[in-house]
């Protein structure tokens, strides 16, 4: 599960020198890292080393959360810097559970509630981490430099450990400031990460300095430009979100929500032209969807030769994402039609009624109507549906034989597609613009439904849905056409269809790039 990106920095700058590649989250406009000060809070030193208004505000904030059914659902870890810290926090915790009837709550489910200290909780992982610093100021008001294993050698890899934790948010209990923290007194690393850690949960990611010697040239992109071009359009932008070396070209602000990205427009860099820079840039992008973005690429030459078709391509889907295109929110209406089926007088006849040769003119007249109602359709489909109506409901390879010999007769057009042909009288379906839909599903398998209508229906959820991931869309089209179990040659007709629509522009670039195959 991916870590909101303000979670990371701090160990990315303090510990990795930058190096990592982190991947900005959609509310990255805030940092997922606060600080809950405890004024009242006094550290027991030389006594019981504990701070018990620390430890009594973390197991409140337990509670809180528990009771809450939306905060519930997330896990939650709470480290200790100390063990008799942890200890004293196990045993409030376990008598405010039980008070609250929350044992349940806490432990029954898929990660349950973890207390540990700094020394042991590599490799654990929640939600939520709740930080107990412990140490602080003692009843004199004094604040000692020995922080326990911080101090020791390497005492910042427990650190460092320790804050990498929490996938979603992370709150530090303390009692002290980072400003309580006099580095002139000490050379140790570790305390020296616990005061940038402090500030850092203070005042958020913007608290981070980078050595000189990590800057790097800023890179020449055009995400400035496409900000400034959005901006007229009445959308907030910033541009180059991120703190690591990768970084957004230009993020839009959700007009609804403030504290949250809505867009990230991806452009094309300096070495785009390479087939590993290609492979990279599809891998960050669907990195991007899995952390919930929305995502739209702009090729730079296609901006430079006319930015306003581009930046009224980003607004357009800005507009859908918003909701400000409310007279054409669902482009799946302007693609369906009912199914219109052809009108035919039932019969129950045998096998023979088609073998014998006899009624040849009448199953011919039947054929012609089916595929002037029900066009397009597939060889297979049309046979069923002429045998259907006459009552032949199982058959053999003779039947098939003297359908397939009558259907050459009917004149009509036709296409090899997807391994099938697709019959038609006009030409009306190759424009992809239309799909139908039954009241009764009429169509079940693969070989009942036309890639025709297929593209049709893709391009209008795609347009409804500004970006799908493959399953998702396959679960889509299934309960549009009400195909309550797809079968794998099903979905391999649908992805066939996808790779069909691509090949022969029936979706606009802006549209295909937003199909994930994996």
């Amino acid at each position: 599960r991916s870590k909101h990106e303000s979670l990371i920095a701090f160990s990315n700058v303090m510990y990795y020198g930058n190096k990592l590649c982190t991947f900005p989250s959609p509310d990255a406009l805030e940092s997922k890292v606060r600080l809950a000060l405890v004024e009242d809070g006094v550290y027991d030193r030389g006594f019981t080393k504990r701070n018990k208004a620390e430890a009594e505000a973390l197991v409140a904030e337990v509670i809180r959360r528990l009771k809450d059914p939306k905060l519930a659902q997330s896990s939650m870890g709470i480290v200790t810097f100390s063990t008799a810290q942890q200890d004293y926090i196990e045993r409030r915790l376990s008598d405010a559970l039980a008070k609250n009837h929350l044992e349940d709550a806490a432990y029954e489910r898929e990660e349950p509630l973890f207390i540990k200290n700094l020394e042991n909780v590599q490799g654990d992982e929640r939600d939520v981490i709740l930080f107990s610093v412990c140490y602080g100021p003692d009843r004199a008001g004094r604040v000692s430099l020995n922080f326990g294993p911080l101090n020791q050698l390497g005492g910042w890899r427990r650190l460092n450990v320790a804050v990498s934790r929490a996938r979603e948010e992370m709150v530090v209990f303390s009692s002290m400031t980072s400003a309580m923290i006099n580095l002139a007194k000490t050379n140790s690393k570790g305390v020296a990460g616990l005061k940038a850690f402090l500030e850092f949960a203070e005042r958020g990611k913007t608290t981070l300095a980078i050595n000189a010697e990590e800057l790097k040239t800023g890179r020449s992109g055009i995400g400035k430009y496409i900000a400034a071009e959005l901006r007229n359009y009445g959308y907030e932008c910033r541009y180059d979100v991120g703190v690591s070396d990768f970084k957004i070209d230009c993020a839009v602000v959700d007009p609804k929500n403030k504290k949250r990205f809505i867009l990230a427009v991806m452009c094309d860099g300096a070495t785009a032209a390479h087939s590993c820079a290609k492979d990279r840039n599809i891998l960050q992008i669907q990195t991007l969807k899995l952390n919930n973005w929305n995502v739209v690429r702009l090729f730079t030459i296609n901006f430079i030769n006319n930015p306003k078709r581009e930046i009224k391509k980003i607004k357009d889907v800005l507009d859908r994402l918003t909701g400000e295109d409310k007279g054409s929110r669902d482009h799946l209406a302007k693609y369906r039609k009912n199914y219109r089926y052809a009108k035919l007088e039932q019969k129950q006849c045998l096998s023979q009624y088609v073998t014998c040769g006899e009624n040849d003119a009448e199953i011919a007249a039947r054929l012609k109507a089916i595929a002037a109602a029900e066009e397009p359709l597939s060889t297979a489909f049309l046979m069923k549906r002429c045998l259907a109506s006459l009552g032949v409901q199982k058959y053999g390879s003779k039947v098939e034989e003297r359908m397939n010999g009558l259907i050459n007769l009917c004149g009509l057009k036709g296409e090899e597609l997807c391994g099938r042909t697709y019959l038609r009288r006009t030409d009306k379906c190759l424009a992809c613009d239309f799909y139908r839909v039954e009241a009764e599903p009429v169509r079940r398998s693969e070989e009942d439904f036309t890639p025709y209508e297929a593209i049709a229906l893709i391009k209008g959820l795609l347009e409804n849905k500004v970006s799908l991931y493959m399953d998702e869309l396959l679960a889509l089209v299934c309960a549009e056409w009400k195909v309550n179990r797809p079968s794998d040659r099903f979905v391999a007709f649908i992805g066939e269809c996808v790779s069909l629509g691509v090949s022969r522009a029936l979706f606009v670039r802006s549209v295909s790039d937003r199909i994930s195959l994996s």
